[in-house]
């Protein structure tokens, strides 16, 4: 079950947490990390988020024809035969390569006009994303290649931003991404700005840029010990969902008992288990 009651207090908890400015990009991917992907993009769209992110295009796809008016980013990979599709249904796309970038040039003049890509830059984490120092290559490219409106936004993804004692890490990507920002700008781009997850959004609020994305935290659930503890007292998060079952035996063993294939655990004394 789902508590969308608690889901419109966990929502309102973080646009309580950004500025009246900053958008609020609510992650549905993964099938809405188990939430079902459809129904919570619905809620979501129904209390106010600004932005849905999902995994794949396959996940956006079924956003848009079930009727979701909402802009939708993809975070992950887009294969290029998938490019033009996100074209034809409002998409908005992640690029983090230069290969990414050759084959969205591929496209037709026409198409060019409706495609809307978001610049993945990595500023340490090592997973997706272009390298501060190729930059201004690629602003080279974007330039020679695209419309200004094309390159609709631009992001990082912090590594370690999990614990208030130790910012050094974070604050090190986020002068990354600003010099990587100011290279866009310089060259005449001007996309929308975002870096905070959920604990980002909470321990580095300077870092809020134009919207953060908030996944964990807005099914209720802390991204962190350290951030809880940090907030618990101030911030009251509580999971959204609960899962129920139908208990069909009850039993208990002596000390010793194995369990489960190949004994997967050996149970203490007087274990109460149910099947």
């Amino acid at each position: 079950e789902i508590d969308t009651k608690a889901l419109k207090h966990i929502f309102s908890v973080f646009r309580k947490r950004i500025a009246p400015k900053v958008k609020l990009m609510a992650i549905a991917k993964s099938n809405a990390y188990g939430h079902e992907l459809v129904q919570y993009a619905q809620t979501m769209e129904r209390f106010g988020a600004d932005w849905l992110g999902v995994d794949s295009i396959k996940e956006a796809l079924r956003l848009r024809k079930d009727g979701l008016k909402c802009p939708i980013l993809v975070l992950g990979y887009t294969l290029p035969e998938n490019i033009q599709l996100s074209t034809r249904y409002s998409i908005d796309l992640t690029i983090s390569t230069k290969d990414g970038l050759a084959h969205c040039a591929k496209l037709t003049p026409r198409e060019k006009q409706k495609l809307r890509i978001h610049l993945k830059i990595d500023t340490g984490m090592g997973r997706q994303g272009f390298l501060l120092e190729d930059m201004a290559k690629v602003t080279a490219f974007l330039k020679k290649h695209f419309l200004k409106e094309t390159i609709a936004g631009v992001y990082t993804h912090f590594a370690n931003a999990k614990n208030p004692s130790f910012p050094k890490e974070t604050n090190e990507q986020i002068s990354r991404f600003e010099k990587a920002v100011f290279l866009l700008n310089n060259a005449g781009f001007t996309p929308l700005r975002h870096a905070c997850a959920t604990s980002g959004t909470f321990l580095f609020p300077s870092a809020h840029f134009d919207m953060v994305r908030i996944g964990i935290g807005l099914y209720g659930l802390w991204p962190s010990k350290e951030t809880e503890a940090a907030y618990e007292k101030s911030i009251s998060l509580k999971p959204a969902l609960l899962w129920k079952t139908i208990v069909g035996e009850v039993k208990t063993f002596p000390r010793g008992s194995g369990i489960g294939y190949d004994f997967t655990e050996t149970l203490p004394p007087y274990s109460k288990i149910a099947i």
